[in-house]
C-alpha cells in the first residue's frame, strides 16, 4: 500500500474508531458545566490524551516496530510486558462487554419503538457477530470496507447533530452542577483517549515514518471523539437527556438510526477485540491472533448478557491509574533519558503512581489527575536518574 493510502486508511480506522455511543454518552456528563466551559474542558481534555500519549505511544510503535505494550520491555523487561499485556487484556475485554451493552441497550430501544419487538440477547449477539465478521476479514479488504462504512458514520454522525440543534431546547436540572467539576471533566477525556493508548501502538508498528503516522492516527481519533464529545455535551445541553438513544428513537429515523449504533460499535470494538487478541499472544506466544480476537468478543458478550454494567465512571478512571504511569516511565525511558532505571525500581515507580493517581483525585487539578501524574511521576523517574545510574537503551533492550 502507498504512503498516501496507508495514511488514509490509519486516519479513517481511528477516526472510526471514536465514532461511537460510548463517547456521546461521555460527552453528556459534561452538561452540568454549561456550554462554554464544557466545551473547554472536552478541547483540554483531548489536547492532554490525544497529543500527549496517543501521538508519542502511536510514534514508539512505529519507531521500535513493536506492539504498544511491547515497548514497555525497555523499562520493564519481559516481566513488565507479561504484566502490562494481561492488565490491558483485562480492561479490552471490559471494553467489549460495556460496546455490547451499549449497543444492545440502543439497538432495543430503537427496536422496540420501530417493531414493538425487544431481545437483549439477540441484538447484543447481533452486534457480536457482526464484530467477528471484521476480524476474519483480510486486512486489504477490511481497510476497504471500513474507509467506506466509516465515511457513511462520518455522514450518521453530521445527522445526529443536525438533530440535536433541531431538538426542543430543555434546561438542565439545576443540582447536577455540583456533580461534575471542570477538573473531572476534562479527567473524563483524558482517560476515554487513554482507553485506546494500549492500542495505538498495535497498528502502527508495522508502519513506516512514524512521526506522520502517529499524527495521523491521533488526528483521526481526536477529530472524531471531539465530534461525539461535543454531540453529548448539546444533547444534554438541549435536551435534558443523558441517552442519545431517545432522540434517535423520537427522530423518525428508524432503520438509519439502528444500522448508525450497530456499525459504530462494530468499528470500535473490533480494534478492542484485535490488541486485547495482541496482549494474549505476548503472554501465550500464540500466533493465532484472529481466533484469540474471536474468543475475547465471545468472552465479552457473555460478560455483556450476565453482569451488570456499572460505575461506568470509576472504570475510566481506573484505566487512568494503572496505563498513566506506565507510560510516563516509558516516555521519560525513550524521548527524555534514552536510559532505563533497573526494572525493579520502574516497577516501584508504577505502584507509586497508581497509588497517587487516586491520591490526587482529591485535589481537582482543572488539567485533570492524568496530567499531575504525568509531569510528577515523570519529573521523579527523570531525577532518580541522578541517583541511581540507568542503563543505556541499548544494552537494555539487547537484553
Amino acid at each position: 500500500m502507498k504512503t498516501a493510502g496507508i495514511f488514509k486508511s490509519q486516519f479513517l480506522l481511528w477516526l472510526g474508531a471514536a465514532i461511537s455511543i460510548a463517547e456521546i454518552l461521555t460527552g453528556t456528563l459534561m452538561a452540568p458545566l454549561g456550554l462554554t466551559r464544557g466545551l473547554a474542558a472536552i478541547v483540554l481534555g483531548h489536547l492532554i490524551g490525544c497529543g500527549l500519549f496517543l501521538v508519542p505511544a502511536g510514534y514508539l510503535g512505529a519507531k521500535l516496530h513493536q506492539s504498544a505494550l511491547g515497548t514497555a520491555q525497555m523499562a520493564f523487561g519481559r516481566a513488565g510486558v507479561m504484566l502490562a499485556s494481561g492488565l490491558n487484556a483485562l480492561q479490552l475485554v471490559g471494553w467489549t462487554a460495556v460496546m455490547i451493552v451499549n449497543a444492545q441497550l440502543a439497538m432495543n430501544s430503537i427496536s422496540g419503538k420501530l417493531f414493538n419487538f425487544k431481545s437483549p440477547a439477540l441484538m447484543a449477539t447481533i452486534v457480536a457477530v457482526l464484530i467477528i465478521g471484521w476480524l476474519l476479514m483480510g486486512s486489504q479488504l477490511l481497510f476497504k470496507i471500513n474507509n467506506v462504512v466509516v465515511g457513511l458514520l462520518v455522514l450518521g454522525a453530521a445527522l445526529m447533530l443536525a438533530l440535536v440543534f433541531m431538538a426542543p431546547a430543555a434546561t438542565v436540572a439545576t443540582g447536577q452542577s455540583a456533580s461534575m467539576t471542570f477538573g473531572q471533566a476534562v479527567e473524563l477525556n483524558v482517560t476515554m483517549a487513554l482507553s485506546w493508548l494500549p492500542l495505538i501502538g498495535d497498528y502502527t508498528q508495522r508502519v513506516d515514518r512514524p512521526l506522520p503516522v502517529a499524527l495521523v492516527s491521533a488526528g483521526g481519533y481526536m477529530l472524531g471523539s471531539l465530534a461525539m464529545f461535543i454531540t453529548g455535551l448539546l444533547v444534554g445541553l438541549r435536551t435534558g437527556q443523558t441517552e442519545i438513544t431517545v432522540l434517535l428513537t423520537q427522530s423518525g429515523l428508524g432503520l438509519v438510526a439502528l444500522l448508525i449504533i450497530v456499525f459504530s460499535t462494530v468499528t470500535t470494538t473490533f480494534l478492542d477485540t484485535y490488541s486485547a487478541a495482541t496482549s494474549l499472544a505476548n503472554l501465550t506466544g500464540s500466533r493465532h491472533l484472529n481466533r484469540i480476537a474471536v474468543g475475547v468478543t465471545v468472552v465479552g458478550l457473555i460478560i455483556a448478557l450476565t453482569v451488570a454494567m456499572t460505575y461506568y465512571q470509576n472504570f475510566l478512571y481506573l484505566i487512568g491509574s494503572v496505563f498513566t504511569p506506565l507510560y510516563a516511565i516509558i516516555f521519560v525511558t525513550y524521548f527524555v533519558r534514552h536510559a532505563t532505571l533497573p526494572y525493579w525500581l520502574n516497577f516501584a515507580w508504577w505502584v507509586v503512581g497508581i497509588g497517587a493517581y487516586y491520591q490526587l483525585q482529591t485535589i481537582d487539578f482543572f488539567g485533570g489527575t492524568t496530567l499531575l501524574v504525568l509531569v510528577g511521576l515523570g519529573l521523579a523517574v527523570y531525577v532518580t536518574g541522578f541517583v541511581v545510574k540507568p542503563v543505556p537503551l541499548t544494552r537494555s533492550l539487547a537484553s
